[in-house]
């Protein structure tokens, strides 16, 4: 689970030391200055911005456990949240229910009624009435005689319509009176409309609901007494009735309840003056225990009456001043530490300013964050184990673990001073910090992140609850958030891990595995143009990734590099003996100097190849360095050959003309593929490729290749070089193993006799 590759130092890392550490101070810190100094200052200012500058967070949050009193550093004037809310509520409580006049519906009701009496007017008789309009109104013929004279004078209807609707206005007939409210009102009357935006109170108990058929009854009898003649109230009481209940779960009461004009009444409730609570200086504000509500209010409060008094009261100013210049001293003294390991751990991010700028803002962004974003948001200081779980996976993924072990280390310091968190806090970031670099040493499957977010995520609740323990904190919570924040890290890491390495020109081990995929359209190219060198590559990538296991290297990154390193082939297939057919060679014809430059394009049209398809940089470097500065010995030949033939007097052909434009393997990776690339040509050439003859060839290639520097520019040893030999001999053994002769059948011998004769 766990890799220490740092441990695993080879001969020449220590050779390298050495040499080092022999050279003088100011040559071995000498890429240190210039913009990488530059730009550590710029990390201490931002870093001393974003820690040391600007108000302190207040260090208590709801559901934390005091161990001890907190006592007022300054006198302040707070508002009781609480106080001032229960009288808010009381008033709000006191509220009456509005109710407006439900105008629509009277309308209606009138409008029927009319309708009533012009359809009676028009009939001749009540089987007429009924013809046309039995279904609507079911009425006798005493109601019917009623309707007919009192519809003979339209200005008593009129007169009359009007009186029904001042009766109705007085009948407080209304919907369920707490419709739409979040709260019931404890006032012992409703308001009425009498007109537009004026109201009289009406007792509770008066009230009628449109929901009681009851009510709804009694109101319509009532409603048209001494109004109309006695012949036509039932018919008008029942159109009354019908216009307040159409359906039978359908209400239309003579006041609805007005929700808008109600909140409007309930909100001058809330602007009744706050209820205020004074504190002096050293006054217990908040006793022992679990910090509730009313607490951290009083908490919140003596702390921003603290930083307002800050700014003009001298003894806090000097206060704030000491303790502000000792987290810059700190800063600067992390800030110097960490540069300091950066240079030892890792020499090319001083030598390149882009990368040294990508690590500061890497780390001054996870600072804002904590500060300005996570704090504020979360509320709680676990979510910092979010950023430094990311900064972690990051490091860790682009360079190396022990640098972001050193890295991680001195961020968790600065995050501790920025939320002004106890020492718990540091070792629940070094605990996860420490798991995820660890953990994260090789990413090869999606479910491989799953595991490094579910170790991290159970130590940081380990680590987290230990610490609430020993703190007196609240442990599930701590423990919770922690695990959380510890798990989003690394799911934020696994989402943008294209980014990041796009960001950082990396490649995990992921990435690799699926530029492996025979799908990718470069290598599907490759193996429909140039089968032969595809089989060559395939060849290569299983040798290569055997070697490179051997010595400690990256088996996956040179076993997919041998699959795009001849690429470039698939420009010019025929002119490669490996995609010749039936030995006749493109070659023919043409001059040794013309072949040569078919021969060496084919790196060029690969890197252009691998720029074209978007293939990671990181697998550019076999395309250019498998060959190395090497000669290209079978034209030199023809063309050294040629010179003797032409009978002239002439210079032997210079080799430097015939090889290759380099570069020379920078990496173990490349100069391994360069080493197979060679012996797998020189092995597969040999007409019996005996145990013997195949150690022969390939210690003479290696020998050859190490005695023309090709080795110069990588870091790999002599005592690695005999270890990727031994490899090599032993593949190239079992790719060219001897078989044994099977017999023929009888069937297979008649056969084989009749087509002969």
């Amino acid at each position: 689970m766990f890799d220490f590759p740092w441990l695993r130092q080879g001969p020449g890392d220590g050779r390298k030391k050495l040499l080092s550490e022999d050279r003088p101070w100011h040559e071995r810190y000498r890429p240190a200055l210039g913009w990488p100094l530059v730009i550590a200052v710029g990390f201490w200012a931002i870093a001393s911005l974003i820690i040391a500058t600007g108000n302190e967070p207040l260090p208590y949050n709801v559901g934390d456990e005091l161990t001890r009193p907190v006592y007022s550093r300054v006198a302040f004037e707070r508002v009781s949240e609480f106080q001032t809310e229960q009288a808010r509520r009381l008033a709000r409580q006191e509220v009456p229910n509005h109710f407006r006049f439900n105008r629509d519906v009277v309308e209606r009701m009138k409008g029927e009624i009319r309708d009533i009496h012009a359809a009676a007017k028009a009939a001749e008789s009540i089987e007429q009435f009924r013809a046309d309009h039995g279904e609507r109104w079911d009425i006798d013929a005493t109601t019917f005689q009623a309707l007919k004279e009192n519809a003979q004078d339209s200005e008593k209807l009129s007169r009359d319509l009007a009186n029904l609707e001042k009766t109705l206005k007085e009948q407080p007939l209304v919907e369920k009176f707490d419709v739409g409210r979040k709260l019931d009102s404890t006032a012992g009357h409703a308001m009425l409309e009498t007109a537009p935006g004026q109201y009289q109170p009406v007792p509770k108990e008066q009230l009628d609901y449109a929901t009681n058929s009851d009510h709804v009854t009694n109101m319509s009898n009532v409603a048209v007494r001494n109004i109309f003649p006695s012949g036509i109230q039932s018919i008008v009481a029942t159109v009354i009735r019908k216009a307040i209940v159409p359906e039978k779960d359908r209400f239309e009461p003579l006041y609805i309840y007005d929700a808008e004009y109600t909140r409007e009444r309930i909100a001058e409730a809330d602007k009744i003056p706050p209820v205020m609570d004074p504190f002096k200086v050293g006054d217990i504000i908040a006793t022992a225990g679990v910090i509730g509500e009313e607490t951290f209010a009083k908490l919140r409060a003596e702390h921003d009456e603290y930083l307002a008094q800050r700014q003009t009261n001298p003894v806090l100013v000097n206060e704030w001043r000491k303790r502000r210049f000792g987290l810059m001293g700190i800063i600067a003294l992390t800030t110097i530490g960490l540069g300091i390991f950066t240079a030892r751990s890792q020499p090319r991010i001083a030598q390149k300013t882009l990368r040294a700028l990508g690590i500061a803002a890497l780390l001054a962004g996870m600072l804002a964050i904590d500060r300005f974003v996570l704090l504020n948001v979360g509320k709680s200081p676990m979510w910092s184990v979010t950023t430094i779980t990311l900064t972690a996976a990051i490091l860790t993924i682009t360079y190396s673990q022990i640098f972001a072990l050193g890295t991680v280390s001195a961020l968790a310091l600065l995050t501790v001073l920025t939320l002004d968190a106890p020492y718990g806090l540091m070792i629940l970031l070094l605990t996860v910090a420490t798991v995820t670099v660890l953990m994260l040493s090789e990413i090869r499957t999606r479910m491989h992140m799953l595991r490094v977010g579910i170790v991290a995520g159970t130590a940081a609740w380990l680590a987290a609850a230990f610490t609430a323990f020993a703190d007196g904190g609240p442990v599930l919570s701590d423990a919770f958030l922690a695990a959380l924040a510890a798990l989003i890290g690394v799911c934020i890491v696994f989402v943008l891990l294209p980014v990041i390495e796009r960001a950082f020109r990396v490649s995990t081990s992921l990435t690799l595995l699926e530029w492996a995929d025979t799908s990718k359209p470069l290598l599907r190219e490759l193996i429909e143009k140039a089968p032969g060198t595809w089989q060559h590559s395939h060849l290569l990538g299983s040798m290569a990734e055997t070697a490179a296991q051997a010595i400690g290297a990256n088996g996956l990154l040179v076993r997919v590099g041998a699959y795009y390193h001849d690429v470039g082939k698939t420009c010019k297939p025929a002119y490669f003996v490996e995609n010749q057919d039936a030995n006749i060679s493109a070659h023919r014809g043409l001059a040794p100097s013309m072949s040569l430059l078919v021969i060496l394009s084919h790196v060029k049209d690969g890197l252009a190849l691998a720029r074209e398809h978007g293939v990671p940089p990181i697998l550019h470097q076999f395309i250019a360095e498998h060959h190395g500065t090497t000669v290209v010995r079978y034209f030199h030949h023809m063309a050294s050959e040629e010179a003797k033939a032409s009978g002239l007097k002439m210079r032997e052909v210079s080799d430097t003309d015939f090889r290759y434009p380099g570069p020379r393997p920078r990496t173990r990776e490349s100069a391994i593929l360069m080493l197979c690339d060679g012996v797998e040509g020189a092995v597969r050439s040999l007409p019996e490729p005996t145990p013997g003859r195949i150690e022969t060839v390939v210690h003479d290639i290696l020998m050859a290749r190490l005695m023309d520097g090709q080795f110069d520019e990588c870091d790999i040893t002599l005592r690695e070089l005999a270890l990727v030999e031994r490899s090599l001999v032993k593949s190239l053994r079992a790719i060219h193993h001897g078989r044994i002769a099977y017999p023929k059948d009888s069937t297979e011998s008649s056969r084989a006799k009749v087509k002969s004769a």
